[in-house]
């Protein structure tokens, strides 16, 4: 049996996910976490060999809990769960120690597909529709220099160009360049998907 830890912060979602994997003769789930803080509790007191993870959690990033993670279990292999799919996304879960990345939308075997390969050994694994995928923006802001992603926080607050400026101390025109340069890097037109990249990177939380 392969022991498993579950954290999303979707009741819903954590009793389905134990559902689907305590209906397969290979997994038992020993904890469904609701936050980051109770995750690392279980991590702390099972030592699972497996990890779902959901990458948006009321208390934090899921990717941010991989290193805590790895240095309190070392052979807990994580899968990062989430609703987004772009490449942004899989990139820093892969870079951060994450063995597998899926969707929210997979089927139930894809999970359990997903979770034996990574069990078997497979360096990295991940289901991401493509049609998922094109959905939403890149949502890397670790390729953004600080003052970029000073910038960035600031207008997802909704905060203008003027505002802006006056909060950085620099002028309309020189946030207006910083806001250029976020929107191409991240691949994104909108103020709107501006606010949402800040909002799931965390950082305006």
């Amino acid at each position: 049996m392969i022991d498993v830890v579950v954290c999303d912060d979707h009741g819903i979602v954590r009793s389905g996910i134990r559902r689907i994997l305590e209906g397969t003769p290979d997994f038992q789930v020993r904890a469904a976490a609701p936050t980051g803080k109770l995750l690392v509790e279980a991590i702390e007191e099972f030592r699972p060999e497996l990890a779902v993870v959901d990458i948006r959690l009321p208390d934090g990033s899921g990717l941010d809990l991989l290193a805590s993670i790895a240095s309190i279990s070392p052979a807990t292999n994580v899968v990062m769960l989430s609703m987004y799919g772009a490449r942004g996304y899989v990139e820093k879960a892969k870079l951060r120690g994450a063995r597998g990345y899926i969707t929210k939308d997979c089927l139930e075997e894809e999970l359990i597909e997903v979770l034996h390969a990574v069990m078997t050994g497979d360096e990295f694994v991940s289901y991401v529709p493509e049609e998922t995928a094109e959905c939403y923006p890149s949502g890397n802001v670790d390729i953004l220099s600080s003052r970029e992603r000073e910038v960035l926080k600031l207008i997802a607050t909704g905060l203008t160009n003027s505002e802006v400026g006056d909060e950085l101390r620099v002028s309309p025109r020189t946030v207006e360049s910083h806001r250029a340069s976020v929107q191409r890097k991240l691949l994104v037109r909108t103020r709107a998907e501006l606010a949402r990249v800040a909002r799931d990177a965390g950082l305006l939380d």
